[in-house]
């Protein structure tokens, strides 16, 4: 069995690992355009505050051990009928044949219509999604005073704080009314801000990037005809999927994504599709979401793989679960937000409280915020979302295991925890919030 890997990220790694694990005589190509086997995007912010090294971000895995073959190029057409892949190489051209194959290909940056915007582009307005974008950055910085982010997403907010963190005037322009949008609900999302603006962090919301102006390099954007000054920029404004090997090679895809059935099989005979270019879907209602996150590709590869093997695996969806951390502060979320859930067709409500962790006469306490919301008719379990400073990830992903099986808050209410005064509550706050958002249900349902 001949398998080939097109692109190298999350989704890539992981279906060729696990081809390896399931019959270690298959012969795998991957074809990836990197100098470096492997590079952990999801680390460039933190590269950039100085909290870990740059050169821990990036990894060679000596493919020989595995026995893959790396191509280093650029899949740019399949064509599946006679089952070949035309690669684009430092050589030239190449046709390399397959049994299975799996596009992985991730996303790209989404690029806003900002006038300008090219003029600017890696001289003094950059994306962050290499180590090639991250030591541009870092060469700018050292003379630019004052650095806006376009985009008010978690890469764009770990990115504010790691420059605010090199002593730089930073300011966050968010086109929507809070931050982390479509993610959390608006009364969380003020945490986060809150926290940004203790540590000298400018949010702006509300607030369309139009333009960017200056001489050699960037002095102003232009928001709604109002102008900000910057020395320098990042956009963070998002991610569309890589889809330029599906529309070359006649597979279905949308402006979402490649089609896929459960199996993550394409359109085309025995080409399979993992990852950020491909529809995500709910796992609560199996509906389309934009969820972009490692973990989802992860399974998706390793998924496909199982399948290019010749198995019978389902990939049942994602809860969206996310986390991120800046400073001594942690945000999570998974499911859907109480706005999406209304979209959907449900009637959502919720329990959100606010409370130590630890017992109250425990030294080194801190508070935690948890929301958590279910169907109103059901109590179906929607989703979750946590603010604090720690013990936010896990009591998101116990929510997270909860939209998985299909549990309602009833159901999740009889989870048994583990507790000792210095880790947590007898009563966890999770279930508090849990208990709190089941009497309001009660409560509503008896008027």
């Amino acid at each position: 069995m001949k398998i080939v890997v097109c692109g190298f990220g999350s989704a890539g790694y992981s279906a060729a690992m696990a081809i390896k694990r399931y019959d270690y005589k298959a012969e795998i190509i991957v074809i990836d355009p990197k100098e470096n086997d492997l590079m952990h995007p999801c680390g460039l912010p933190y590269a950039l505050e100085g909290v870990i090294n740059q050169e821990h971000l990036v990894q060679n895995l000596n493919f020989h051990r595995f026995g893959i073959t790396k191509i280093k190029g650029i899949a740019e057409k399949i064509f599946h009928h006679e089952k070949t892949v035309a690669i684009s190489t430092l050589q030239g051209k190449k046709i390399e044949s397959y049994d299975k194959l799996i596009i992985a290909l991730g996303c790209r940056p989404f690029m806003p219509s900002i006038i300008n915007l090219d003029r600017y582009m890696n001289s003094s307005i950059y994306t962050l999604t290499s180590t090639g974008d991250l030591d541009l950055i870092k060469e700018r910085i050292k003379s630019a005073a004052r650095c806006a982010i376009i985009g008010g997403g978690a890469i764009g907010i770990e990115t504010a704080y790691a420059l605010k963190a090199q002593n730089k005037d930073v300011t966050i322009i968010e086109m929507a009314d809070q931050l982390l949008n479509g993610i959390l609900d608006n009364d969380m999302a003020a945490f986060a801000e809150n926290y940004l603006n203790e540590a000298g962090i400018k949010v702006i919301k509300n607030k369309k990037v139009t333009g960017v102006e200056g001489n050699e390099l960037l002095k102003n954007i232009i928001c709604d005809e109002e102008s900000i000054p910057a020395d320098m920029a990042v956009l963070a404004a998002g991610f569309k999927p890589e889809l330029s090997l599906a529309e070359n090679s006649g597979i279905e895809f949308s402006i979402d994504g490649i089609k896929t059935n459960e199996m993550l099989l394409t359109s085309a005979e025995d080409v399979y599709a993992a990852g950020d270019c491909i529809i995500n879907y709910s796992v609560i209602d199996k509906k389309p979401i934009s969820s972009r996150l490692a973990t989802s590709a992860y399974k998706q590869g390793a998924v496909a793989a199982a399948n290019a093997l010749g198995g019978n695996e389902k990939y049942h969806g994602s809860a969206g679960t996310f986390v991120t951390r800046f400073g001594s502060f942690e945000i999570a979320g998974t499911g859907f937000n109480t706005a999406q859930a209304a979209l959907r067709g449900y009637t959502p409500v919720s329990g959100k409280i606010t409370s130590k962790i630890r017992p109250e006469y425990y030294p080194d306490n801190s508070d935690i915020t948890v929301k958590i919301i279910f169907d109103k008719d059901t109590g179906l379990v929607l989703g979750a979302q946590c603010a604090g400073e720690e013990g936010v990830a896990e009591r998101v992903n116990i929510v997270s295991m909860a939209l998985e099986f299909g549990i309602t808050i009833d159901a999740l209410c009889r989870t048994e925890l583990a507790y000792a005064p210095s880790v947590s509550e007898v009563y966890d706050p999770l279930f508090r919030a849990a208990d709190f958002g089941l009497r309001r249900m009660k409560r509503d349902k008896i008027k």
